[in-house]
């Protein structure tokens, strides 16, 4: 008479464990083999000056956007102006300067109108000038000649 072993659900789902992870490392292995090396991909640095005119001063446009800058990881700073904008200078990795341009241009502060933003030339840096975004104060002896 043989003996037949029975397997209980838990050795089934051992085994199936067991299968997938093995499956899963052969996946792995196949894909790091087929992967082929990436070039070094230096990453560009992209800075310029903005100007946003409109209702733009006391409606908390320099802090909302010292807030998205922070929140894109664009540097560079931002200040009022004696003609009513709001002048400042970005830089940041092209996705986040791109998306910090755009919000710029056509969001700004919940209670901002912005009627016109001026952007200048895009310059392209090996290192970030600023360690981080910050709201520059117009000192009381601007007009002062």
């Amino acid at each position: 008479m043989g003996t037949r072993s029975v397997q209980t659900q838990t050795d089934r789902s051992h085994l199936k464990k067991l299968y997938y992870k093995s499956k899963e490392r052969t996946v792995a292995q196949q894909t790091s083999v087929t992967k082929k090396p990436k070039d070094v991909q230096v990453l560009i640095i992209q800075c310029c000056e903005f100007e946003i005119f409109g209702i733009v001063q006391d409606v908390s446009f320099r802090h909302y956007t010292l807030r998205r800058a922070q929140k894109l990881g664009v540097r560079g700073w931002c200040m009022y102006t004696d003609n009513s904008t709001v002048k400042g200078l970005i830089q940041g990795y092209p996705k986040s300067f791109e998306a910090m341009r755009i919000w710029l241009k056509y969001t700004g502060s919940p209670t901002s109108r912005i009627d016109k933003c001026v952007f200048g030339p895009i310059e392209e840096l090996q290192n970030f000038t600023y360690a981080d975004f910050t709201i520059k104060k117009v000192s009381p002896d601007a007009n002062v000649q």
